[in-house]
């Protein structure tokens, strides 16, 4: 007798094979400067370390924090970086994303 059980996705996490997928939200400085964030998997919150200069679309894996194969062993943790700004950034908020523009001299458009 086989028996299939389907496992559906939940708003956290979405699971491709054994290894569980989820999203990280990070800042615009977050991404540029790195930090370490509070991540929660299935079982626990840990601190994950985000490398300086990230880009949406990156992941970070995390090894053996995913589903429980049922042989002892277990998929991985993949968190997909999402850069996020503010929807309704304040008068300061503004004025630094001014000031960066102004000093900035990149432009992803160009990068070849």
């Amino acid at each position: 007798m086989f028996i299939k059980i389907k496992i559906d996705d939940n708003e956290n996490f979405k699971l491709d094979g054994f290894n569980l997928r989820t999203n990280l939200y990070l800042t615009p400085w977050e991404a540029a400067l790195s930090t370490k964030v509070i991540v929660q998997t299935i079982d626990e919150e840990l601190s994950v370390y985000v490398p300086s200069g990230i880009e949406s679309g990156e992941e970070i894996k995390i090894e053996n924090k995913g589903y429980k194969d049922g042989k002892g062993g277990r998929g991985d943790l993949i968190l997909e970086t999402k850069i996020m700004i503010p929807k309704k950034p304040n008068e300061k908020e503004l004025n630094l994303f001014k000031q960066l523009k102004e000093e900035s001299r990149f432009n992803p458009r160009n990068i070849a």
